[in-house]
This record gives structure tokens, C-alpha cells and sequence, in this order.
């Protein structure tokens, strides 16, 4: 990754392309040089003592006094002098710099007059980066410049996390060399003697390993010079094997110091020899300072908009709480708001004996000896960990809930605090080595010998959360601030009546966990049914989609409809989509039924209807389906009847799938009731008996609206477009990545996402889109404004929403297409061809 330097008997000498003499403190005599010198200087030989204005000429050591008395000696950068004429011929770039009791002289051929070039080709990187505020942009525009500028093979910028790893965070390479990004780096490749010289030697160059270095002369010194703050030093031999062994021939690096600690580097690699002269030098120390500062700028600025903003909810939710009786209850109340800037997944209070709880955390079961931990570890300050296994064994059976925890003790003495927990986050790490490996030997210099292998090394990281970070903590400070204060106020006014309201905040997440069990009990079931044999895996997705999506209408009617829905507005809601083709119709009474008949006839609808596509009557164009349903008195059931006709013939088939054991065992299990299919030859009858006490008379409403809506409710542009610019609103990642890519697979256009109202009005300014996408419910706003933005543009758009019906929106919007969710994203991405073709 970089060299390992130390200052320790025994220097390596410099690089051959330059030269060295060192001077007196007071530069007036030659103390040491190195080897090459005299041959430069245009001499037999140097002895120690000569006065330095005999070797190198008097205009030169007055030019060299002068930049060393205007630099001043406590600034860390070299003072420097270019272009400066010997008496023996040839111009030199000087770089002086004071070590110990010597001064420093280090000369490399010039190698053109000072045009400012450099100086402007610097200000034109700066300004690049200037106003850059991401740092994702920042890193992969600092690496491209730099490659650009100095023409080595590979790029790199890594940083530094605080075990002392490194992680490749950008790059920029050649096309026919592998990519190191995202790699990390073990500590060991930088051991601490290593990182305080970078950290204060902020730029070192290798020009080439293959070079023989140039021994420094000190007759007569008991030390060896000091050569750690020199441009021109040389590799160590393990350094060098080190670099062999990767194939790299020349490097360089630059130091990134935030805060003045060594943040990250920026390393250079190239595959043959590759000197920097100074100015090159000059442009790429500068230039990572600057970034050195901009990165500083980020992460305060970052800092400063994180405190404002907590500290604006801090001081809505102490006002809020002053008239407040049941604390901990309004405590997990406004918890999602004051944990806006800390990641987790769950949390816990702990408050007067008692749980509360909110998102995911352990079982109950296992709260006492998480306590335990936060008594013994935490007390009043406030700590964590990434892996609540190293600490509860046990923790390994809910690690998936609460890998990871962040005591916050919310009272002035130890007693009360706020658990907040992360899942566990399965990563692939690619490490350059083994960071499990014992540390390699070291020389009788303190430099830890090459690495036996440069295989990359996959971790596989299970069992922990993200790990907490510096803002993580300075939020939680900040939170824990005003929770003292607030349970300071509490515990004083004894308000014991906030039992009442914690029990029913409990009742009701434990009711919402029950529910949303149930849910995932059915998908994961939908999930675990194998593929049929003749069925492709793209085949096999897309069926799971659908019945996942019939799932989710049905299940989306009994919420909004108190636990039930009409059969009636399930049966348009599943065949909506074969009406243009087919010829379809429902007859019965307007019936009721409850939630779990609704979820059932569902998935057996679907079904149902997508086998008459594939194999029956909706599959052709003069297909005909008739569904009826009526009461039978004498059984006490409803007799639903699912009659094809129009179709090719059919036969019994030799196997049965998820429909067929869906309707033979998962109906009479659910619902006590009885199926039997007909297999005429003109088409398939079913005749589903369902008892009536999953069915009552409809209730007194309007029938929801589950008929899609029309493509033309705002009317495409004249002019078809091959390329269209697609703005999709979506405030879940999720949901959007899967719309992008299906999208993105049939080449209509490029889509631009944004998460909210501001972010896709200003993208409707920036450039008008040729059609969007918006999900109505954005979160706590909804994206009506934005739907009337791009109705007075003439842009045409989709609506997409969760709701069964359409009461969000309003009549002037009615018109608008809408894609329901659980939507099909190639559904979605194929109307969206429609408009633009």
C-alpha cells in the first residue's frame, strides 16, 4: 500500500535522479553529501568543512540563504529555489529543509524556466473540487485529476478507518489493470512509526524500485543523517520487495490530514520508472492539502447542519414535554425524530422499572442481561459495540434484530437508559491480505518484511451491525443532553400515570408485530414453493410477483376496509387487465368477505386466472369467462363458480402446481370449505364452496374504483420520443431500484430519481422530464404539487400508490393513470413505452 518509513540507523540513501549536500546550521559549511555530488558539482571530491559558497558559487548560496531566511524555520514545508545556475554547469531545482543540528540541500535538474504553468494547472484543480459538496463526486474527481496531471497507471484514494485499516474509497487506472476499489487494507501495512511520518512528510516519491540508491557520505559523524523529511530518500529493501511484488515500478503518495490526524492518502502506482520533478511534487502536495481541507470542510459542514437540526428537534421536544404525565411514553413517541441521525433499526427504554419498546430489538427474554451489559459497561457514559455476541453469548440467536447496540444512560445517576439497536449487516469485504494473519518479521531496521502473497482475501463479516461512528456518537450526546433534562423533570414530578399509556403503546406494537408476522408467514410460504421443472427462473420471479401482488391488494382492501372487502371489487381489481382481449363477466349479489376468505380467493383467483392465460380461455381472443356466485340455503354456503369457454381443449394435467394444491388443501384449510375442478373440452370449470361465515351482506358504501386507469389522461407529446428523460418520484430505494432497472431494460430512457416534492421540483427546473412517475404518499407529504407542475408543462405522468382506491386524489387528477402497489415494474416501465413511443 505505501512505504514504511521510520527514522532508525542504517538510512537507505537517496534516489538516483537527484543529489545531496548538507550544510552547518548556519549553511555556511559542508558537513555530509551524497556520493554523486561531486560528479554534479564538477569535482574531484568534498571534504567536510568546505565553506559551501566554494562549492556551489556564491550567487547560489546567496539565493539559498535568502529563500531559507524568507521561509522561516518553523514552517513544515521545504523552502525551495528554482532554476538556480552552478559555476560548473547546469540548472537545478533546490529543496532546503532543516534535520537536527544539519540543513538540508536537495538538487534536481530543471527541467524548463518558471513559466507559471504549474501554478495555473493548480488553481484549475482547485477550482474543480471547489464547490463539490459529495464526497463520493469529490474522491472520484480528485483521483481522475491527479492521473491526469501526474500520467501515472493507477490512482488511488483510500482512508483510514479507526482500527488503523485502509479502504480504497476511489480510483482511477489504466484499461488493462484490475481494480482495487473497494479493497481493503490491513493495519499492518501501515504500522504506527509509518503513520506519524506521513503525517508530518506529507508527500513521498519512489521514481524507480530498480534504481541503485546513492549512499550519503558523512565522514567523520557518529549519526547517520536524518533523511526522513527528504524528497530524494530512498526505499527500504522491504519496501522495495514489497512494491516488486505488486508489479509497480515507481509511486507516490499524499498525505490527507483532517483534523490533524492522517485521514486517508492519495497513492500513485505506475508499472515502469516514473520520476515527479519538483513542480509536479509542488502541484501534488498543495493539491491534497487543499483536498486535506475540503474534506474538513464536509465533515464540519456535515457536523454543524447534524447539530443544527438536532438541536431544532431537541428544543421542539422539550416544549413538548413540559405538560407531558406519561413520559416514557411520549420518550418513544418522538424517538424516530430525535434518532434522525443515527442509523438504527429499533430501541428500547428503559425508564421506572419498565421496557418500552420500538422497531426491532431482542426478545424480551434476553432485556435482562442486555441491561446487565449497560449497567456494567455503559454506567453514566455513554458506549457500544457492533457485536453484542462478544459480550451475551446468547445474542447470537436474535442477531438478525440487534447485532449491535448504543447505550445512551438518559438520567443524571445511573438507572434509566435508551437502548438503540442495529441488525445485522452481512458484508463482503476484500481485504489485500489477511487481516487475521500473525504480523509478518521484522528487519533489524523496525520495517515488518514483505507479504508472502498479493492474492486478494475475501472476508465474509456475519454477526455484527454497521459499526458506530464519530456523528453516531455526537448525535447521541447531544440526544442524551436533553433526555437527562427531561428525565430530570420527570422523576421529580413522580408521574406514575405513565403505566397506563406504556401498556397501550405496548399492546399495540405488539398487535402490529403480530400482524405483520402473519403477512410475512404468507410471502415467506409464496417464497419457499419450488420452481415447476418447465419453468425458467425469469418465469418463475415473475409468477411469484403476481401472486405476491394479489396478495398484497387483497391484503391493502381488508386494511383499508376493516379487515374485509368486497369479492366483487377482487375479481375486477385481478381481471382488469385481460378485459381488452377477452370477453368476461361477474354476476352476483353485492357480498362482503372477511379478511382471511379475501387473502385466500385472492391468490386462488390469480391463480386461476393466469393458467386460463397460458394454457385456457384468456389466453385467446375470442376467450370467454364467466364467474358467478350465489347463495345456497340448504348447505349454508356460497357457491362461487370460475366457468372458461372459447379456449383450446384442455386436459386434465399429469402434475400439480401451486394452484392445484392451493385450491385442493390450502382452501379447505383456511376456510373449511371444498373446491372441485371440471375439465370439459371446451374449457375449465371450477365451483369453490365457501362457507357463510366468511361472507355478509355488503356494507352501505361506494364500491372502490379498482379498474385501472386510462393511458390518455394527459396526452402524450406530439413528436415520439427514442430517448426519454423519465423522472420517477419514489421515496423507497427499494421500490425505485427495482423501477429503474426494469426500465432501464427495455431502452427507453434514462431515468433521474429523487426521494421528494423539493428535489423533483427542482429537477422539473433543471430540465423538463418527457414523462414521470410519482408515488403519491411521499412519506409525511404527498406529490400532488408536483402532478400539477407537470400538468401545467404538458409532461405526461403515472401515478403510483399503495391505496385501494383513489380518494388521495383529487377530481382535476382523477384521469391520471395509476399503477397500483404491489406494482409490476415491467408493467410500470411498459406503460411508460406507451406514452413515449
Amino acid at each position: 500500500m505505501t512505504e514504511q518509513l521510520s527514522h532508525q540507523a542504517g538510512d537507505p540513501g537517496i534516489q538516483p535522479h537527484g543529489w545531496l549536500l548538507a550544510c552547518d546550521a548556519r549553511l555556511g559549511h559542508i558537513v555530509r553529501w551524497s556520493a554523486n555530488a561531486p560528479a554534479h558539482l564538477g569535482r574531484d571530491g568534498l571534504e567536510v568543512g568546505l565553506p559551501l559558497r566554494d562549492v556551489i558559487g556564491r550567487d547560489a548560496t546567496h539565493n539559498i540563504r535568502n529563500a531559507l531566511a524568507m521561509h522561516g524555520e518553523a514552517h513544515r514545508r521545504p523552502a525551495l529555489v528554482f532554476g538556480q545556475a552552478l559555476p560548473a554547469g547546469g540548472r537545478y531545482d533546490v529543496a532546503i529543509h532543516t534535520a537536527g543540528p544539519d540543513i538540508m540541500l536537495e538538487w534536481e535538474p530543471a527541467l524548463g524556466e518558471r513559466d507559471g504553468a504549474h501554478l495555473s494547472l493548480l488553481r484549475t484543480m482547485i477550482d474543480r473540487i471547489r464547490e463539490i459538496t459529495d464526497f463520493e463526486r469529490l474522491f472520484r474527481t480528485v483521483v481522475r485529476l491527479l492521473s491526469g496531471v501526474l500520467r501515472y497507471d493507477r490512482v488511488m484514494l483510500y482512508r483510514f478507518a479507526e482500527d488503523g485499516s485502509g479502504k480504497v474509497e476511489a480510483e482511477h487506472h489504466g484499461p488493462n489493470l484490475e481494480s482495487f476499489l473497494g479493497q481493503h487494507f490491513p493495519a499492518s501495512d501501515m504500522p504506527a512509526p509509518s503513520r506519524r511520518l506521513y503525517s508530518t512528510n506529507l508527500i513521498r516519491v519512489i521514481g524507480d524500485v530498480a534504481a541503485v540508491p546513492v549512499p550519503v557520505l558523512s565522514p567523520g559523524h557518529p549519526l547517520p543523517p536524518d533523511l526522513s523529511h527528504t524528497h530524494l530518500r530512498a526505499g527500504t529493501p522491504n519496501h522495495y520487495s514489497y512494491m516488486r511484488g505488486m508489479g509497480v515500478a515507481a509511486c507516490a503518495s499524499v498525505s490527507l490530514m483532517v483534523d490533524g490526524r492522517l485521514w486517508g492518502m492519495i497513492v500513485c502506482h505506475h508499472y515502469s520508472a516514473h520520476v515527479l520533478n519538483m513542480n509536479e511534487r509542488i502541484v501534488a502536495r498543495m493539491f491534497g492539502e487543499f483536498v486535506s481541507l475540503q474534506i474538513t470542510n464536509l465533515l464540519r459542514t456535515k457536523r454543524l447542519d447534524m447539530t443544527r437540526q438536532t438541536h431544532g428537534l431537541i428544543e421542539t421536544f422539550l416544549k413538548g414535554a413540559a405538560p407531558v404525565a406519561d413520559m416514557p411514553a411520549y420518550l418513544m413517541a418522538h424517538l424516530t425524530e430525535m434518532l434522525t441521525f443515527v442509523q438504527c433499526d429499533g430501541a428500547a427504554l428503559w425508564v421506572g422499572g419498565q421496557w418500552t419498546y420500538t422497531g426491532q430489538h431482542p426478545p424480551p427474554a434476553a432485556m435482562p442481561a442486555v441491561l446487565e451489559l449497560a449497567r456494567t459497561r455503559a454506567g453514566s457514559q455513554i458506549w457500544h459495540t457492533s457485536s453484542l455476541a462478544a459480550y451475551i453469548p446468547d445474542a447470537e440467536e436474535y442477531v438478525r434484530e440487534a447485532a449491535g447496540v448504543m447505550v445512551v444512560p438518559i438520567s443524571s445517576q445511573p438507572g434509566d437508559y435508551l437502548l438503540v439497536f442495529r441488525g445485522e449487516e452481512i458484508r463482503s469485504m476484500k481485504w489485500a491480505a489477511d487481516p487475521a494473519a500473525p504480523p509478518r518479521s521484522e528487519d533489524e531496521d523496525g520495517y515488518f518484511g514483505p507479504r508472502s502473497s498479493f492474492a486478494v482475501w475475501t472476508q465474509q463479516v456475519t454477526g455484527t451491525c454497521l459499526p458506530w461512528s464519530g456523528d453516531d456518537m455526537e448525535a447521541a450526546t447531544l440526544v442524551r443532553s436533553a433526555l437527562i433534562e427531561v428525565m430530570g423533570a420527570y422523576h421529580q414530578l413522580q408521574l406514575r400515570e405513565r403505566a397506563t399509556a406504556d401498556l397501550r403503546q405496548r399492546m399495540l406494537n405488539e398487535e402490529l408485530n403480530h400482524r405483520v408476522k402473519n403477512i410475512l408467514a404468507v410471502v415467506q410460504s409464496l417464497v419457499s414453493q419450488p420452481m415447476e421443472p418447465d419453468m425458467t427462473p425469469a418465469r418463475h420471479v415473475e409468477r411469484l410477483r403476481g401472486r405476491i401482488r394479489a396478495l398484497g391488494l387483497a391484503h391493502d382492501q381488508a386494511v383499508r376496509s376493516d379487515g374485509g372487502g368486497l369479492l366483487r371489487a377482487l375479481l375486477d381489481a385481478e381481471l382488469a387487465p385481460y378485459r381488452e382481449r377477452c370477453f368476461i363477466t361477474c354476476s352476483g349479489p353485492r357480498i362482503w368477505l372477511t379478511g382471511q376468505a379475501l387473502s385466500v380467493l385472492a391468490l386462488v383467483v390469480h391463480e386461476l386466472a393466469t393458467n386460463a392465460v397460458k394454457y385456457g380461455a384468456l389466453g385467446q381472443a375470442r376467450g370467454r369467462l364467466d364467474v358467478a356466485w350465489s347463495h345456497d340455503v340448504a348447505h349454508d354456503e356460497w357457491r362461487i363458480t370460475w366457468r372458461e369457454s372459447g379456449g383450446p381443449t384442455i386436459t386434465r394435467p399429469q402434475r400439480r402446481g401451486f394452484g392445484s394444491v392451493l385450491m385442493e388443501r390450502g382452501f379447505p384449510h383456511e376456510l373449511g370449505g371444498a373446491t372441485h375442478a371440471h375439465f370439459h373440452p371446451d374449457g375449465l370449470e371450477v365451483i369453490m364452496h365457501l362457507p357463510c361465515r366468511h361472507v355478509r351482506p355488503a356494507p352501505d358504501m361506494e364500491t372502490p374504483d379498482t379498474t385501472p386507469a386510462s393511458l390518455h389522461a394527459v396526452a402524450p407529446k406530439e413528436n415520439p420520443v427514442l430517448d426519454a428523460d423519465i423522472l420517477l418520484v419514489e421515496d423507497q430505494f427499494l421500490i425505485a431500484m427495482e423501477a429503474e432497472s426494469a426500465i432501464e431494460e427495455i431502452n427507453i430512457g434514462q431515468v433521474r430519481t429523487v426521494a421528494s416534492v423539493y428535489e423533483a421540483l427542482n429537477a422539473i427546473s433543471a430540465r423538463v422530464p418527457d414523462v414521470a412517475i410519482l408515488d403519491v404518499n411521499l412519506g409525511g407529504e404527498n406529490s400532488l404539487e408536483v402532478a400539477r407542475t407537470l400538468q401545467a408543462r404538458g409532461v405526461p405522468f403515472i401515478f403510483a400508490t399503495g391505496y385501494a382506491d383513489r380518494t388521495m386524489i383529487p377530481p382535476e387528477l382523477r384521469d391520471v393513470p395509476v399503477e397500483r402497489k404491489p406494482y409490476s415494474a415491467r408493467a410500470l416501465a411498459e406503460k411508460i413505452r406507451q406514452i413515449v413511443s
